[in-house]
């Protein structure tokens, strides 16, 4: 394949014209890493996004106290790091790194603005993702708020979806640890474990060796809708 086939295949260059791939195709740098290996450090200045070609990224945030959160994980093909590129201090809002190899096509600023300001394209796409993005957090909030089973629930599926999407082999397996699922989500084990248990009575989800099988996705999709638990 093709860079420039590569590259079409990347949402924020989705029916952009063929002289902008061939461009890109001349500017960008790639950039490969193994398993573990961070890609983008929070709070470092960052003067480059990511075109994520190959394999899955995990982008977690440090708090004011400390406090580690998963934010989530980002499925090739995919943007990374374009918020830096955009925002007036340049710094990384959070920590990404390789679940698997990546692979990734490194996008310079000066080379995206010039880029922005010649295909208009390019500025609706990333209008898209922002504002899809913004959708997601704005669910996620309501989720959180409601209880750990709402939150469990908005974490599941929208992985689910994702996997659904990047055409991954078992979209239903999540390999998520118990450690993982408490970085998501900020809750402690023993409330992580009984609300697991829970949904596992209820058919819905199953612990496996490999991580979280989803049984019933569209029972877990309608937890949010229902009301809070007297007890959360």
């Amino acid at each position: 394949m093709s860079r420039q086939e590569i590259l079409r295949r990347n949402p924020l260059l989705h029916d952009v014209p063929d002289a902008a791939l061939d461009e890109l195709a001349t500017i960008v740098t790639e950039r490969r890493l193994a398993p573990g290996e961070v890609l983008i450090t929070q709070d470092d200045q960052g003067e480059a996004l990511h075109l994520l070609t190959e394999g899955i990224v995990r982008v977690s945030r440090v708090s004011l106290g400390s406090r580690e959160r998963v934010m989530g994980d980002v499925y090739a093909p995919g943007v990374i790091g374009e918020t830096a590129v955009l925002s007036l201090s340049s710094e990384r809002s959070a920590t990404v790194t390789a679940l698997t190899a990546v692979t990734t096509l490194m996008l310079y600023r000066p080379h995206f603005e010039q880029l922005l300001r010649r295909y208009p394209r390019l500025l609706w796409n990333l209008s898209r993702i922002l504002a899809e993005r913004v959708t997601f957090l704005n669910d996620e909030l309501i989720a959180f708020g409601m209880n750990t089973e709402a939150a469990l629930s908005h974490v599941f599926t929208h992985l689910y979806a994702q996997r659904v999407q990047a055409g991954v082999p078992r979209p239903e397996l999540l390999p998520l640890s118990m450690q993982d699922i408490m970085l998501r989500i900020s809750s402690s084990r023993e409330t992580v474990s009984r609300v697991m248990r829970k949904l596992e009575k209820q058919g819905m989800v199953k612990i496996g060796t490999q991580g979280v099988i989803l049984l019933d996705p569209d029972a877990l999709e309608r937890i949010p809708l229902e009301q809070p638990d007297a007890g959360e």
